[in-house]
């Protein structure tokens, strides 16, 4: 029960260093790459295998 409440104090702790280290949040930018064609891309020719 003591390892258990001892492991999880030191989860908290990580957690707290990790945010104090890391002062801004990241943040992530999604630009969209615009509309996909309307017509499908070939595909390679299949060769037949002897």
């Amino acid at each position: 029960m003591i390892a258990i409440v001892v492991g999880f104090a030191l989860v908290a702790l990580y957690a707290n260093i990790q945010k104090w280290r890391r002062p801004a949040i990241e943040n992530v930018v999604f630009t969209p790459g615009g509309i996909p064609s309307a017509k499908p891309t070939p595909s390679p020719a299949m060769t037949p295998t002897q």
